[in-house]
């Protein structure tokens, strides 16, 4: 995931924690309860309000953050487990378990950051990952479970389709789209497709949940007096070299596909090749500010904006390849040691 070089950290004194530093044990049990109970609420407002669902969604780990934070990774795992508890109650012990599974992690692995103070890229990175393979757990019990919440989603996914090709046949476009297939057999290929990229889909989703969280949780835990990294300023963001690893194994998944012609090889190659597009671009973009500012170019960025807007067949490839270049090679170091003067 991001390498993030922070240059500027920001070396104004903390302020003083909101809570008591060494509470008793009555106390722990109170400040405990309550923490539980705010989760709780945030829960059933991300599972039941549809107007403030998604605040709630980033909200409601971060009183578990505050938990093992405040008191160790015991009580976490206790709070954890009675707010599943309570949760179950209320919206169901399926409910319950998937969300958290969704962002429970997350929440008590910041927390433990929190209290280690590790750096914001370890913490990031580490969050991401939990959040990826909670996601992946999800969908394996939700298929496991009767397949109660992929039913729903395979559900949204045939309405979708339905609705789109409507919608084309209404502006005549459906036949330069589906080429040389029947309409049927062009519904049924655009069903099978999105269904094979559920899995990235939805992790994909899962990481930008634990890239908003971790900015959250550090923004309230800041607020409340306790130390959090700030993130690096953007332009610093770049995609480590070992992170390519997942490129290589698309590269192998394709060419096994093209010698074996094995479904699972295209989907998995295409899953891995959805998740990594976004992330490379969002490196180049942040190498492409970088190198306006080095190069003291700002009319560069208006030009990448108009570029976006008119061309972006071409400015997205652009940006996925200096990305992938700078993952490699560095291109900061490299720029940076060519303009130091040589002794």
């Amino acid at each position: 995931m991001f390498e993030m070089k922070n240059e500027n950290q920001n070396n104004r004194p903390s302020p003083r924690p909101l809570f008591e530093p060494n509470p008793s044990p009555a106390r722990r049990v109170a400040e405990g309860a309550m923490l539980v109970a705010v989760a709780v609420i945030f829960g059933l407002s991300a599972n039941y309000l549809p107007l403030v669902w998604l605040i709630a969604l980033f909200l409601w780990p971060v009183p578990l953050a505050l938990l093992v934070r405040r008191f160790g990774p015991g009580f976490g795992l206790l709070g954890t487990a009675l707010t599943a508890v309570l949760l179950s109650i209320f919206i169901g012990p399926l409910s319950a378990l998937f969300m958290l599974l969704n962002m429970g992690g997350v929440g008590f692995w910041y927390g433990w950051a929190a209290r280690k103070e590790l750096n914001p890229w370890a913490s990031v990175i580490a969050g991401v990952f939990i959040a990826a393979v909670s996601m992946v757990l999800m969908i394996l019990f939700s298929t496991w479970l009767a397949g109660l919440q992929f039913d729903d989603l395979l559900r949204q996914i045939d309405e979708f389709v339905d609705f789109y090709i409507a919608t084309m046949q209404n502006s005549g476009q459906l036949q330069q789209l589906q080429g040389n297939m029947t309409t049927a057999e062009f519904s049924a290929w655009l069903k099978e497709y999105l269904t094979s990229m559920l899995p990235s889909s939805m992790i994909f989703i899962a990481m930008l949940e634990a890239g908003i969280s971790y900015a959250v949780t550090g923004y309230i835990f800041r607020r409340l007096g306790y130390p959090l990294a700030r993130l690096p300023r953007f332009k610093e963001w770049r995609l480590p070299w070992y992170t390519l690893w997942g490129l290589i194994a698309a590269l192998l998944a394709f060419v096994v596909y093209h010698q074996t012609e094995l479904a699972w090889c295209q989907a998995l190659y295409n899953n891995i090749m959805y998740i990594y597009q976004p992330l490379l671009m969002l490196a180049g973009l942040a190498m492409f500010y970088w190198l306006a500012e080095f190069w003291q170019m700002p009319w560069l960025i208006w030009l990448l904006v108009f570029m976006a807007i008119g061309a972006f067949s071409v400015a997205g490839p652009m940006l996925l390849l200096l990305g992938l270049t700078d993952s490699v090679w560095d291109i900061r170091k490299i720029l940076l040691r060519r303009r130091q003067p040589q002794s």
